[in-house]
């Protein structure tokens, strides 16, 4: 099962998970089919189909899809409630049209990423299985498309995704590519008045999509936090920026609270070898040298 090739439709092929994945399915062998809305560019060696979603017309798979991977999400977030109508109708709406079509084209798998924000505000353990509350529009959003998704699950083998602090080639406007910058330019660090900030899991994009290949392959029924096993917090993260950049960052003290957004992986685990996601050190190494 690990080998056979599929026929796969990604929505979000333009964006910078996308991108990754596609090239990542394409190196496999698979056939990729990339729905982006009107205008985007779809990557290459992509069928292309255009479709905006949420927007209510009817969604029709091209014949022979048998895989879907869900990854489009509204670029409007950061403004509430200026974007809330814009995040519904991608977020939820067009996850709707998204699962109805791959219901009437009969798909044999099918992936919905979501995000790590469905945790929000990250104080309790980060387990798939605990009771969620998020306190922003985009995880509200993308904890509505998995509670969409559910029923499918006995249609069709869904595999929800829940990615955490993806970072690597092309990304803007995102936390990595803002303390790249900062510490390039010499402008100031902010962390709270005793330790060292907050503590994620930066995951190198390439290491996740290859991580949702591995999904829709086996097919794994359910939900998985998808995230590298390796925690650092904010000072770990520049000081490697650092060091690599032959810089000394700049930091400051405010007062601030820290959060520890560190999933657990149990369950990813018994899935897959969390071995394989590269450490920080080498996937910043190789992002900066290709920037040099």
């Amino acid at each position: 099962m690990t080998n056979r090739k599929l026929r796969i439709l990604v929505t979000g092929a333009s964006g910078f998970v996308g991108k990754s994945l596609v090239h990542h399915a394409l190196a496999e062998g698979h056939e990729v089919t990339a729905l982006v809305r009107n205008g985007a560019k779809a990557p290459a060696g992509c069928t292309v189909l255009t479709h905006e979603l949420g927007y209510g017309a009817t969604l029709n798979l091209p014949n022979g899809i048998n895989t879907v991977i869900h990854l489009a999400q509204s670029r409007s977030y950061r403004k509430f409630p200026g974007d809330a109508v814009e995040m519904f109708r991608v977020n939820v709406a067009g996850t709707h049209e998204v699962l109805m079509a791959a219901e009437r084209s009969g798909v044999s798998s099918f992936c919905l990423v979501s995000s790590g924000t469905v945790y929000e505000p990250f104080t309790a353990p980060l387990i798939e299985d605990a009771p969620l509350a998020p306190i922003s529009n985009l995880g509200s959003t993308k904890l509505a498309a998995e509670i969409l998704a559910r029923p499918y699950g006995t249609l069709f083998p869904i595999s929800v995704l829940r990615l955490f602090a993806p970072y690597g080639p092309g990304q803007t406007e995102r936390l990595i590519p803002d303390l790249i910058r900062r510490v390039r330019e010499g402008k100031v660090v902010t962390l709270p008045e005793t330790g060292g900030g907050m503590q994620f899991t930066p995951t190198h994009v390439d290491d996740i999509s290859a991580a949702m290949l591995a999904a829709v392959r086996g097919r794994w029924p359910g939900v998985f936090n998808v995230a590298s096993p390796e925690a650092l917090s904010i000072v770990e993260v520049v000081e490697e920026i650092g060091r690599v950049l032959g810089r000394n960052p700049v930091l400051e003290r405010k007062e601030s609270r820290s959060p520890v957004v560190v999933p657990d992986l149990s369950r990813l685990s018994a899935h897959y070898d969390i071995a394989r996601f590269r450490s920080f050190s080498e996937g910043i190494q190789t992002l900066l040298a290709d920037k040099a």
